[in-house]
């Protein structure tokens, strides 16, 4: 019989799982579908918004802590005290070294010089004298300030401390007119190389973002901490492809891809330094907080899909268990149905047949049933069937079957059982049905019991035993029940 439900159950829990499945496929489509619009805004967010606003920032912050040298040698490129002392034939560098040392306190640079173009001097706040030799590539620098056209009156470079040795600063060079705008030195502050690096890295911290300058040519001139590869930007993977585009204009936000991540670039050009300020944002980053959170709803619903198959299942199994007693057992007695004993009928016949053992049948009938319903009630006669079943439970055994055939008739499955032991095993239940004793509403009675017993042929389909069985039953009953018969072979 559980064989035979078998396909239907397969085919419910199969379907059950296609259900849980599809379940899950549309919340990883809907978390997926969220993913994937929330990664186009954060795109449209950063290269339009966040990032330009972060560079702008920068550039703010930049104009107050590196364009404020450009001011003071603005400043000292127009002082009286400068032109009017370079003017003299012979000048003291006391007063010059004196105003240079003062200009280094006041404005926290690391060196503030001047270069009188008549003798080419070079003076220092230190009293050490420092002559510009034309055969030196250290002082190149002078030459091309010097050249520099009138529209463009300083110049910024990066090159080696001239009081400290190995070290590497920033310097603005201003060039220096008399009143008739005639040329007549260079003077200029410094910045040490390293503080713009600590100014660049605090940047960074800041906002999370690789933040450098690079000149006019795409040469990486000055960079934070995040900066790592090559120097410039016509060999960095990716940027190449926006190189031409980013030194071309004043300012953009680009993007490339490269190792299949996207970047973000804004720059701008810093006029004061003829620089390019660059910003970079790795989508990957920014990214990383979404894509969080798309594996957690994934897992979430990972979850709640199994949950509901858990309960599903388990409601099924029991739901489906009920359903199968309902439709297998006879509410009353609790033996199987007529139904179910056919079907119980054809697997022990193909089990015995297998083993070569016997299958007999054994059909019992309660005498004047309707006496008793008509005497004490039909309270007395459900009660009369109920023990009727549990005193033959306890002679028959696990292997063998109980079917309430149809009213106070049933039938017994005696699997393994020949004629002799089924009759034998008969005369046990209604020697016990006779004895004994029961009882409804205070009144005591007794039953007895007719019963045909017949042996299964191999081949042999329940109706015809039956049949046998039942006229070995109706032989019992002429010869004045309580009695079993054996049905012919």
């Amino acid at each position: 019989m559980l064989k035979r439900h078998q396909p239907l159950a397969n085919i419910r829990v199969k379907t059950l799982w296609l259900f849980c499945g599809v379940l899950f496929v549309v919340f990883f489509l809907m978390s997926w579908s969220s993913y994937r619009v929330a990664q186009r805004s954060i795109s449209q967010q950063i290269e339009h918004n966040s990032l330009p606003l972060t560079s702008d920032n920068v550039y703010s912050q930049i104009q107050r802590d590196l364009v404020q040298p450009t001011f003071v040698a603005t400043l000292m490129a127009h002082d009286t005290f400068v032109r009017d002392w370079a003017m003299q034939a012979t000048p003291s560098a006391t007063p010059m070294q004196r105003y240079l040392a003062e200009i280094d306190q006041r404005f926290d640079t690391i060196i503030a010089f001047f270069v009188r173009d008549a003798d080419r001097r070079l003076y220092l706040p230190d009293a050490a004298e420092h002559i510009i030799d034309a055969t030196s590539h250290r002082y190149d620098w002078y030459e091309k300030v010097k050249a520099l056209p009138e529209n463009k009156p300083y110049l910024v470079t990066v090159g080696m401390d001239p009081e400290r040795q190995g070290q590497m600063d920033i310097f603005i060079d201003h060039k220096v007119y008399d009143y008739q705008h005639r040329f007549i030195g260079v003077t200029g502050v410094g910045l040490s190389v390293e503080q713009v690096h600590q100014l660049l890295a605090r940047y960074e911290q800041r906002y999370q973002r690789r933040i450098y300058f690079v000149d006019r040519q795409g040469k990486v001139v000055l960079s934070g901490q995040r900066f790592e590869g090559e120097d410039s930007l016509q060999a960095m993977p990716g940027m190449a492809t926006i190189a031409a585009q980013l030194l071309s204009a004043p300012s953009g936000s680009y993007h490339f891809e490269s190792g299949g991540h996207k970047t973000y670039v804004n720059a701008r050009l810093v006029p004061e330094f003829d620089w390019y300020l660059v910003v970079e944002e790795h989508q990957a980053a920014s990214l990383q907080a979404v894509f969080k959170t798309f594996l957690i709803n994934v897992a979430i619903a990972g979850l709640i899909t199994l949950m509901v198959l858990g309960i599903s299942l388990a409601t099924q199994g029991r739901y489906q268990r009920k359903l199968a007693a309902q439709a297998s057992v006879d509410p009353l007695t609790l033996a199987l149905n007529r139904r179910s004993g056919q079907e119980l009928h054809r697997l022990m016949l193909d089990e015995c047949n297998q083993q070569s053992q016997p299958l007999s049948v054994l059909v019992l009938d309660v005498d004047h049933f309707k006496q008793v319903n008509d005497q004490y009630g039909h309270e007395a006669g459900d009660t009369v069937l109920k023990d009727m079943v549990q005193e033959i439970k306890q002679h028959v055994r696990e292997s063998d079957a109980i079917c309430r055939w149809g009213g106070e008739e049933f039938l017994v499955l005696l699997n393994g059982c020949d004629l002799t032991q089924a009759l034998s095993l008969a005369e046990r239940i209604r020697t016990g049905m006779s004895a004994h004793r029961f009882t409804f509403k205070g009144q005591a009675f007794y039953i007895t019991l007719s019963g045909g017993v017949a042996q299964n042929g191999p081949k042999e389909p329940l109706e015809e035993v039956v049949k046998r069985a039942d006229a070995a039953l109706y032989l019992a009953k002429e010869n004045g029940r309580n009695q079993i018969q054996t049905g012919a072979a």
